[in-house]
């Protein structure tokens, strides 16, 4: 699937609905910007307790949002972002 950036950002819900990477395209320029993958649910797990191994309290039951947070902080060092 192939978007705008102004279209996901007028209906991000695209993004949790995802089944299939979605390659997001400059309109303007024709330049493909991002590729956003649809994480798999048996994979979600897996690499959020890799990701905060040394982060989480043994007592701390984790959240969706904590797996989101290290996520991102994933994918900002993994690709050069600040």
């Amino acid at each position: 699937m192939t978007i705008s950036i102004g279209e996901l950002q007028k209906n991000i819900s695209i993004i949790k609905k995802a089944k299939e990477p979605i390659i997001v395209v400059d309109k303007r320029t024709g330049e493909k910007i991002a590729k956003i993958t649809p994480l798999k649910e048996e994979d979600d797990l897996e690499l959020f307790n890799e990701l905060i191994s040394d982060l989480k309290p043994e007592d701390k039951v984790a959240t969706k949002e904590d797996f989101e947070k290290v996520y991102i902080e994933h994918l900002k060092e993994k690709y050069g972002f600040n």
